[in-house]
């Protein structure tokens, strides 16, 4: 049995590293990939992902589908228009690739596609014959810069009832910061009649709305729903924007988003729908992306794996949460629950707590000593603090993470877990070791964090799997206190080259968070992604 030391987390990252890890999904030159979301469909497993709008570079989408079942999988990828009109296929067995075997992985890339022509925005759904997890990820190229993040599937996603906890129009000191999102309607059949309400953060309340508020009976009623709402079609999707979003600049704040029954009377819970969001610097090249949060993803408890304060290079990185309640009626008592170590003082144990009142968003910076850091006045997390978060609300919430340097030149999203996303076995789809290296370069490379769900203690086995392993898969076991942090690059079960996937195996439920770098390129190269729990 193995014993992870505390680390520091400059050890996780190389400097201006790109991050590719999930997943892949590549839409054509001025597309980006959306969420991928799993959802049942008959015999098939299905994953969708919506495809945002405004552009700022080259972009490219790329979808990973990883094989969870016990034979090879048939997998076939639908690409579909902002309208829901099919616009092409690719899938496995083809030409390109053979059925996916037990545990393994293929990356469907949208750039190069021959069906679909640069300039493509829109979505996909993913089928298979077999249980499925899909990881999606979006690359912008502008200028010499190359960023790039991405983020996990869930398994049953999809809600009439989404939350965006964190959008951005053109705010910042110099109008940089920038955000947008996409909506897709996951029905093969029926229209979805969609209303999207901005909560700011400056004002704590609701700002703008579109179509129009609902009940705003002087409203004119868009054509199909009678109900209140926009209409998307069956596959269809909604894009915003800056250019978009009829927001004024200078915001920073949530989106709600809400269907009503449409005109061939389905039920607004009927209607279901998944969507993604992307953060992105205007003037700086950070990059971020995170899947929409569904009704029943809210909780009353959510878990931070990774929250840390001026670590790593240059003592560069740190986090910061975006809280949104879920009502905005009925203010929420957050209490906020930090836990971790004091790099500069002989990793000392650090444990701090507060309770604030969120109505309807509120944003927590680490790396602040005043009322920003969500603490009680006059308390703030050393410098050069790693550790975890956990926060137990009144009223359901849903939280986005950020993770970022103060330079600028990178930034990540992840979303927090519930502790019902705790699983005895966890899967994470993509995992490098020195792989792809260039000119002098390492490569891609990877690391991940894993919580147990209760912050006790628990017995993990790290189950690397890969083509290139002896028998296609090397293990060993961990006995984790509250949390451990593991790099690929100082495995040395792994080969260079390595590039694969893990899979943990606990006797507690744990969540577990992933990264992947590169140095490759220059710019945003950082990616987190959420574990996927398995049954």
């Amino acid at each position: 049995m193995r014993h992870i030391p505390i680390r520091l987390l400059r050890l996780l990252l190389i400097v201006r590293a790109p991050a590719l890890a999930l997943g892949v999904l590549a839409i054509a030159a001025v597309a980006s990939g959306g969420v991928t979301s799993l959802r049942g469909g008959g015999t098939r497993a299905r994953a969708t992902a919506p495809v945002a709008s405004y552009t700022f570079g080259i972009e490219n989408s790329w979808i990973r589908v990883q094989n969870i079942g016990a034979v090879a999988a048939n997998v076939t990828v639908t690409y579909f228009d902002e309208n829901g009109g099919q616009a092409g296929q690719d899938g496995c067995p083809s030409p390109a690739c053979a059925a996916i075997g037990p545990g393994q992985g293929w990356t469907f890339f949208q750039e190069g596609n021959p069906q679909l022509p640069p300039g493509y925005k829109g979505s996909a759904v993913v089928e298979s014959d077999q249980p499925i997890v899909a990881l999606q990820a979006k690359d912008v190229r502008r200028g010499d810069a190359f960023m790039v993040d991405g983020n996990t599937t869930t398994i049953l996603a999809g809600s009439s009832r989404m939350f965006l906890p964190l959008i951005a129009n053109r705010d910042g000191p110099q109008n940089d910061w920038n955000g947008r999102f996409a909506l897709q309607n996951l029905s093969d059949t029926v229209t979805a009649c969609v209303t999207l309400t901005y909560l700011s953060n400056n004002t704590d309340g609701e700002v703008a709305w579109d179509p129009y508020k609902p009940g705003d009976k002087s409203a004119p009623k868009q054509q199909g729903c009678p109900n209140g709402g926009r209409p998307i079609p069956a596959h269809g999707t909604l894009f915003r924007d800056p250019d978009t979003f009829g927001l004024p600049a200078n915001f920073t704040g949530s989106v709600r988003i809400e269907t009503s029954k449409n005109g061939q009377n389905v039920p607004a819970e009927q209607q279901l729908l998944t969507a993604t969001a992307d953060t992105w610097n205007s003037v700086y090249n950070p990059f971020a992306s995170y899947r929409a949060i569904d009704n029943i993803e809210m909780s009353s408890t959510v878990l931070l794996p990774l929250v840390d304060r001026e670590v790593g290079p240059f003592n560069g990185f740190s986090t910061r949460f975006q809280i949104e309640n879920k009502d905005p009626g009925k203010p929420a008592q957050v209490t906020v629950r930090f836990e971790g170590y004091d790099l500069d003082n002989n990793l000392a144990f650090v444990a701090k707590q507060h309770t604030l009142t969120v109505k309807g968003a509120r944003l927590c910076f680490q790396d602040r000593d005043d009322y920003a850091n969500c603490l009680a006045p006059g308390d703030a997390l050393p410098h050069n603090f790693v550790g975890t978060a956990r926060l137990t609300s009144t009223q359901p919430i849903g939280v986005i993470v950020s993770r970022s340097t103060r330079y600028a030149d990178t930034f990540t999203n992840y979303r927090a877990f519930r502790p019902e996303d705790g699983s005895t076995k966890v899967l994470l789809p993509v995992l490098n070791k020195n792989f792809g290296p260039y000119n002098g370069h390492r490569g891609w490379n990877s690391w991940f964090r894993v919580l147990v769900a209760d912050g006790g203690e628990a017995n993990v086995r790290i189950r690397y799997i890969g083509l290139d392993l002896p028998g296609g898969e090397q293990s060993y076991v961990v006995h984790a206190v509250r949390e451990f942090t593991v790099f690929q690059p100082e495995e040395s079960i792994l080969p260079d080259g390595f590039a694969g996937t893990a899979i943990l195996e606990s006797d507690r439920p744990i969540v577990a968070l992933g990264s992947l770098s590169t140095d490759v390129f220059t710019g945003d190269t950082d990616l987190l992604y959420n574990g996927v729990p398995l049954p």
